[in-house]
């Protein structure tokens, strides 16, 4: 019987054994363990971080409401200010500048 052979045959033999369970290694378990406890850690703070940002923006909602009514002032003023044609013609070139500013820029 050649090398080769011999060798396919333990092949097969290994192969045909019955499947032990392999014993849990205490690196593998305490790597687990380590994973587990950093996915944990994570997710604590993944969520901390969210209940902060609510708490965050109910603080500052009494600023939020009152840049709010300010912008809405502003923008109604100035819907207000381009009534008049004159107004129209200003703002229409005004964004066709914007327009072409932005597209000089990008080349």
């Amino acid at each position: 019987m050649s090398d080769q052979e011999s060798f396919d045959a333990r092949l097969a033999a290994r192969f045909e054994e019955e499947r032990r369970q392999v014993p849990a290694d205490s690196f593998v378990a305490d790597t687990m363990r380590k994973v587990r406890a950093e996915r944990k850690g994570r997710d604590f703070l993944r969520v901390g971080l969210r209940v902060a940002a609510v708490v965050a923006l109910v603080i500052a909602s009494p600023w939020l409401i009152s840049g709010v009514e300010r912008l809405n002032d502003w923008l109604g003023f100035s819907l207000t200010w381009t009534k008049g044609q004159s107004g129209a013609w200003i703002l229409g070139a005004l964004a066709i500048l914007v327009v072409l500013a932005t597209r000089a820029r990008s080349r």
